[in-house]
């Protein structure tokens, strides 16, 4: 019996050959569009490429041949160590400035390779360094402290070292440390110490953190992300964040805070920060975890007499994302939109917004 699905298509090579041409002026008709941009645009798309990439656009024609060789962005991804990194490492040696330094990474080469690479972007000027790596970690040596030039660091799975005495960072305006591990409590509040005049801090924590206490001392923040979330596998005794600075507002210039509330004291933190950021204009809650705390008591802790300055005269936006309309979050919702008497924009997403990208 034949089989009614059965479906069987002949292409003839006259056929291929119409489309494989259709295809090619389709092609060139794009890159003749992209072309027609400006140089700092095409500049700003390339930089967002892995430098392979970037490298490759070099055959695309005549002007894309030496416009690839003006971006300063270098980003290398690569699981396992191989020629490419290399080439990626001599390509950096023969460029005269590099402005970013961008690595996901998992070589099998020594933390000696690694500080290689980071030491020739720093000899041309780097201002942002970026090290995410997969599952290995990497000790980022004290000369790291010597690079006074930098504005922007992103650590991922990384270790700092404790700082040498008499350093500072500057220039350091963000700041993300993701799963970065130091020494001990106060090798975290030195080292906020050194950047004079950061602006952005994000900071997330996982099992591989090892600070019981993490002190934040900013008061030249703009903005802080926190997210104190390290899963099932926290280590014993890690836990808290505390914001230091008795006598005066902590964080006079915060403008915006972004907070996972994942367990009462994160509540806590937060009835902290509203008392300390009297300037605050936005606030993202998020509760992003499914071992997050969802019914928690009294979540507001005991609520101020006065009510914070940020929420009486500047909060201007509130997005809560992953509500779940208990008593506990309705408490907490109530209680800053009756005091925010400045509020323009509230929103709140339930799981199920969540899910469908709403």
């Amino acid at each position: 019996m034949a089989n009614k699905n059965f479906s069987l298509t002949v292409y003839d090579s006259e056929y291929m050959e119409t489309n494989n041409k259709i295809y090619q002026e389709n092609m060139e008709k794009k890159i003749r569009t992209i072309s027609e941009f400006p140089d700092k645009v095409l500049l700003k798309i390339l930089s967002l490429l892995p430098s392979k990439d970037v490298v490759a656009t070099g055959v695309l024609s005549k002007r894309w041949r030496s416009l690839w060789k003006d971006v300063k962005t270098f980003r290398y991804e690569g699981e396992s160590l191989s020629r490419t990194y290399w080439k990626f490492a001599r390509f950096i040696n023969r460029t005269s400035s590099v402005e970013s330094l961008q690595l996901k990474i998992n070589p099998s080469a020594t933390n000696k390779d690694i500080q290689s690479l980071v030491n020739m972007a720093v000899a041309r000027s780097m201002r942002e360094l970026r090290i995410e790596m997969i599952c290995k970690n990497f000790e980022l040596p004290k000369s790291f402290y010597m690079f006074s030039q930098l504005e922007t660091v992103i650590l991922d799975k990384v270790s700092l070292m404790d700082p040498p005495p008499d350093v500072h960072l500057p220039c350091l305006k963000r700041l993300h440390l993701l799963s970065v591990k130091f020494s001990g409590d106060e090798s975290v509040k030195f080292f906020l110490s050194i950047c004079p005049i950061l602006e952005e801090l994000v900071v997330k924590r996982s099992s591989l953190t090892n600070v019981m206490i993490f002190t934040i001392d900013v008061p030249t923040l703009r903005i802080l992300s926190i997210d104190n979330t390290s899963g099932k596998s926290r280590p014993k005794g890690v836990h808290g964040f505390t914001t230091y600075r008795p006598a005066v507002f902590s964080f006079i210039f915060l403008d915006h805070l972004e907070l996972c509330l994942c367990s009462a004291e994160q509540w806590n933190l937060l009835t902290r920060i509203l008392n300390y950021a009297p300037r605050l204009r936005v606030l993202q809650l998020k509760l992003y975890h499914k071992h997050c705390v969802k019914d928690t008591k009294n979540l507001m802790g005991n609520q101020p007499d006065l009510i914070p300055k940020s929420l009486s005269s500047h909060l201007e936006i509130l997005e809560w994302r992953q509500y779940n309309d208990t008593a506990q979050e309705r408490e907490a919702a109530k209680y800053i939109l009756a005091n925010a008497s400045g509020l323009k924009k509230a929103t709140f997403y339930t799981e199920s917004t969540e899910k469908h990208g709403m």
